[in-house]
């Protein structure tokens, strides 16, 4: 409809209507398409310029809805935006194209500054304190070899990290603290480290108290593995850190785990303490089994899980999260023999394969309520009950 207070613009307002229309079908076009099932098709692979008046974003969308946009900005961080509330919005390049190593190390330096230093390896940039950056920079690239090469010889499909990996050691236990305040993670007296899936940074500290002893600072979570001794200049309390959350970084960013999918708490906790072990991250494997196995996790399971578990406690874990939040210890231990279970069994290991394909196939932005993980973890699987008399008669057995 022509408006009746319409009259001839000025050439600065023209361009001003022409700014706004353009916007206008371009937030229209965005609207439409993410009414479509490819909505993340018609932007696959590209480079776009989002901004929400306050902030110009560049990046590649990994998802979208009409409320959403999730982008996955230069330095693989990710973002997500209100739709309706967005200014512009261009495709402006064909190809995804996040910062050069050296553009990333540039970055990093200003973040953080005084005292720090970023040392670079073939995946790895780590951000350190002045005089051990290469030192951590080692452990993670060789943590990084390791766990591809677990996948990879299994049969798992896995692919090259789209962006340089980010690890940052800071010096103290405070630095650490207000960097968890500044990433919105809540800090406590055992926290040692943690991997973001927002960021898709590992951060950790590396107290030099740690490597006299004159402290330890306890952290159930973790095992004790000593793949780096405190010689080397890293206490094992930090190299155990470093094992665990770099598990968790080189699954998310070699295609094993999706960092939008709602991959189930046993899943992926499963598959990094079964790889704490230097035993079975090395020689792919073909270690003894008492090399292979994690006795801390084991060990729990038998001696204090296993006595008092029911049947039916695998379709808990499998159907929702809560029982980690509950009961930690024994989410983590029942992860942990369930997961080693279905590796060490050809076939299972199979499944296990085509269990991860079917989650990472779900869109993101659709909930995943507990009758829809029973019905992908039965589909491949098949039955919950049966597969969890023979899970409980292999843990017997060992």
């Amino acid at each position: 409809m022509l408006s009746k207070n319409y009259r001839n613009p000025s050439p600065q307002t023209l361009r001003i209507s022409v700014w706004e229309r353009g916007r206008a079908v371009a937030i229209c076009l965005l609207i439409a398409v993410c009414t479509c099932a490819s909505a993340v098709n018609a932007y696959a692979g590209g480079m776009v310029s989002v901004s929400d008046g306050e902030q110009t974003y560049l990046g590649k969308v990994v998802a979208l809805n009409k409320q959403t946009c999730s982008l996955m900005d230069r330095q693989g961080q990710l973002v997500h935006l209100d739709v309706p509330s967005l200014k512009s919005f261009e495709k402006i390049s064909a190809r995804y194209q996040p910062l050069a190593a050296s553009q990333l190390r540039h970055e990093l330096r200003q973040e953080f500054s005084d005292g720090y230093e970023v040392s670079g390896t073939t995946h790895y940039l780590v951000c350190g304190p002045v005089g051990r950056s290469a030192r951590y920079a080692e452990l993670f690239e060789e943590i990084y070899r390791d766990v591809e090469q677990f996948y990879r010889v299994r049969g798992f499909n896995v692919v090259a990290p789209e962006v340089p990996l980010i690890a940052v050691v800071f010096q103290t236990q405070k630095e650490f603290i207000e960097y968890c305040i500044r990433d919105q993670v809540a800090p406590s007296p055992g926290l040692m480290g943690y991997y973001s899936l927002k960021t898709n940074r590992v951060a950790l500290f590396d107290d030099a108290r740690l490597l006299s002893g004159e402290v330890q600072l306890p952290n159930e979570l973790l095992t004790h593995d000593g793949l780096v001794s405190a010689s080397a200049g890293i206490s094992s309390t930090t190299a155990n850190t470093v094992i665990h959350e770099t598990t968790h970084q080189v699954g998310y960013n070699i295609g094993i785990h999706s960092r939008l999918a709602e991959t189930p708490i046993w899943l992926v906790e499963g598959l990094a303490t079964v790889l704490e072990p230097a035993g079975m991250r090395n020689s792919s494997g073909r270690k003894l089994l008492s090399q292979r196995i994690n006795e801390e996790r084991v060990n729990w399971f038998t001696k204090q899980h296993r006595p008092k578990r029911s049947m039916g406690n695998l379709a808990k874990i499998v159907a929702s999260d809560q029982f980690f939040y509950r009961y930690t210890l024994n989410g983590y231990s029942e992860a942990w023999a369930f997961t080693f279970f279905l590796l060490e069994n050809p076939s299972r290991r199979k499944d296990l394969v085509t269990y991860l394909q079917i989650i990472g196939a779900r869109d993101p932005m659709v909930a995943y309520p507990a009758k829809q993980r029973l019905q992908d973890f039965q589909k491949a699987f098949g039955d919950i009950s049966r597969l969890e008399v023979e899970f409980i008669r292999y843990m017997d057995r060992m």
